[in-house]
């Protein structure tokens, strides 16, 4: 248990570390926040709630052995709570300071010297490196107190009843709030009106007039300018009605952005945690995962470009001008095969002839049984692994009959087609500078235009994009792939919906390796609108990255985002203005708390007026049948009648 590496002179430290994973299983981050910290320590004690797998406890077993697992209840006040009482006082007291620290932070971004020596200086009784101000909130008013991921309690304090009993008597917390308002907003004020004091690393007065917490909604700043060591983890992940109803959205972003080109933190260790535990959509809109790319100018590359193909699927010959019009903007340098039934391919080719087409052509033919799917992971799965190969796009012409038989206009659909090949293969210096994208971003798996947000679409993509098809992508995921990762039919899938996308090979291997046979796939004009294998396959991709440790992105071109900004706007602009006076407030928040609040008291009224009306009609209804009956049959009718209701009363009651 006894670090060995404690340097003369310093403090006697007791680190308590409480690790929690739904897996038991610890990332890289948390050895190097540890590994920076074991010289600040004599000893260190770790809890993990729940579970712990075999190769975490090994690495937790360079620094300590004393690790406890124990059962998930009370979250991290439980974990020091059993850790501190199980010690006993005699051996806390021994110890010059004592640090509970969890693992929600990453870090150090900055040397933990400086940390020390600046809070050593200060000479309190308990001290954290950050705080939330005193604040009003409504009608509550919230203390000034240390933030409960990074408490260090002080000789003085630990040594004292008050801090004995406080700990003793803790009662078991159920949840993050509980725990909360128990002991991290209590802890702090407890302990200054009995005498102590404390302090914090970053002044939180400084950004008071700001924000009760800029940990997590001004991250960079205070790294920037006060060389805060950590940073939150949820900073990647946090629900962005957060972050959009204080900020502007910039936060997650912003901070990797600067962890990435100012730091020497290893970014893959930020990506290893998220990828592994935290659903795609909360990362991607906290991390803003959209690339808006030029279409008339190339970025800088640093780096060679990778090896890459283009797959084009082409099953409709009338659509053959917008087909090879977008094949023109491929490099030289990315090899293309075409897929297409036999006897379509000899009329493709004379097209592409006739028309000047001079980019060399592979064919590939493919049987009609799953369009374009069965195109790309059967009758093309040799050329993506072939390994010849880093990168891959794949594309194919698009027609939906379902909007003619709908009453929908042809053109609803063919928005969308131009929406998936505008954004897939818009010009030569997109095409050029998607590459460029797998260059600078290692981590990028997948990138696929933007769902379809408009006409006929809408109701299909907002708020998510699964329709019929989250227990077909699930069994695909976890069945056939033998892959986890989280996933939530309330969450949009982050795939490429529409199938037109580009993605690194390595990203989406397991798909291709399945082995799928063409028997796999629906005929032609068995696969419906939905819920087939194709709609799974096309839903599960942006997750097979995720498997493999990268991220799915959107990406768009400069001219079409303009476009789909506009459309965003008048979306939010059409549903807002339908409120009308069931909304109030400034945020989008309070607009649809408010809405919200008001709708559901406007359905109660209405809900009432209509039993009214009903119980008026069937009164009148006995007042003329049932009354004149002799009393013993009166009185049958009666009960019978009221019988159902008298069950609707009770079920109702215990809602």
């Amino acid at each position: 248990m006894s670090n060995q590496n404690t340097a003369a002179g310093m403090k006697k430290r007791l680190g308590i570390f409480c690790f929690y994973d739904h897996a038991g299983h610890a990332d890289g981050y948390i050895e190097v926040l540890l590994k920076a910290l074991q010289p600040y320590l004599t000893d260190l004690v770790v809890v993990a709630n729940g579970k712990l797998d075999d190769e975490s406890r090994t690495m937790f077993s360079q620094f300590t052995d004393q690790i406890t697992v124990r059962e998930n209840k009370g979250l991290d006040a439980a974990a020091y709570q059993q850790a501190m009482l199980s010690l006993g006082w005699d051996k806390l007291e021994s110890y010059d300071e004592i640090i509970c620290f969890n693992d929600t932070v990453m870090g150090p971004l900055y040397p933990f010297s400086e940390l020390f020596d600046a809070m050593d200086s200060k000479n309190v009784d308990f001290w954290g490196i950050t705080a939330h101000p005193r604040a009003k909130f409504g009608e509550e008013t919230i203390p000034a107190h240390i933030q409960a991921y990074w408490h260090v309690y002080g000789k003085r304090l630990v040594s004292s009843d008050a801090f004995h009993q406080y700990w003793e008597s803790m009662p078991v917390m159920t949840d993050y709030a509980e725990v909360t308002r128990k002991h991290e907003m209590r802890f702090t004020p407890y302990f200054e009106q009995r005498g102590f004091t404390w302090a914090t690393y970053i002044d939180a007065e400084k950004y008071a007039g700001l924000s009760p917490y800029p940990l997590l909604f001004m991250p960079k700043q205070i790294i920037e300018n006060d060389r805060c060591p950590i940073f939150k983890r949820r900073s990647f992940f946090v629900d962005y009605g957060a972050y959009f109803d204080k900020t502007a959205g910039q936060p997650g972003s912003e901070l990797y952005d600067y962890i990435r080109e100012h730091t020497d933190y290893d970014v893959n260790l930020i990506w290893d945690t998220l990828l592994r535990s935290f659903n795609l959509d909360d990362i991607r809109q906290a991390m803003h995962l959209d690339y808006v790319l030029p279409t008339k100018a190339l970025n800088p590359r640093d780096g060679e470009v990778p090896s890459s193909v283009f797959i084009q699927h082409i099953y409709f010959m009338d659509l053959l001008d917008d087909t090879f019009h977008y094949l023109r903007s491929l490099p030289e340098s990315t090899d293309l095969y075409i897929t297409s039934t036999k006897d379509k391919i000899p009329q493709i080719r004379a097209y592409a002839d006739e028309h000047g087409f001079t980019h060399p052509i592979e064919f590939i033919p493919v049987k009609n049984r799953g369009r374009d799917v069965s195109a790309l992971f059967v009758a093309a799965s040799g050329v993506v692994l072939s390994g010849k190969y880093e990168v891959v796009g794949f594309a194919h012409d698009k027609k939906s009959s379902q909007v003619g038989e709908s009453g929908h206009d042809g053109t609803e659909s063919q928005g969308f087609a131009y929406k998936l090949m505008e954004n897939t293969l818009g010009s030569k210096d997109y095409v050029e500078n998607v590459l460029t994208l797998f260059v600078q971003n290692p981590r990028l798996g997948l990138a696929a235009p933007t769902p379809p947000w408009h006409a006929i679409y809408f109701a299909h993509t907002i708020p998510h994009d699964w329709g019929a098809n989250f227990a077909g992508t699930q069994k695909l995921m976890h069945d056939m792939l033998g892959l986890d990762v989280p996933m939530t039919e309330a969450k949009r899938t982050m795939s490429a919906i529409g199938s037109c996308y580009w993605f690194r090979v390595e990203a989406l291997k397991p798909l291709f390796e399945y082995g799928w046979d063409y028997e796999d796939f629906l005929p032609e004009g068995k696969m419906g609108v939905d819920g087939s294998i194709s709609h799974a396959i096309e839903r599960a991709t942006g997750y097979v990255a995720q498997s493999q440790g990268y991220y799915p992105a959107w990406i768009l071109t400069d001219k079409y985002a303009a476009i789909e900004l506009d459309s965003l706007l008048h979306a939010s602009k059409i549903f807002m203005g339908t409120l009308g006076p069931y909304r109030w407030g400034d945020s989008l928040i309070e607009n649809s708390r408010s809405s919200d609040a008001r709708l559901s008291a406007l359905q109660v009224f209405h809900d009432r007026a209509l039993r009214t009306r009903v119980h008026n009609r069937l009164r009148g209804i006995a007042h003329k049948v049932i009354l004149p009956l002799p009393k013993p049959l009166r009185d049958a009718a009666y009960n019978l009648a009221w019988g159902p209701v008298a069950i609707v009363r009770k079920l109702r009651s215990h809602k």
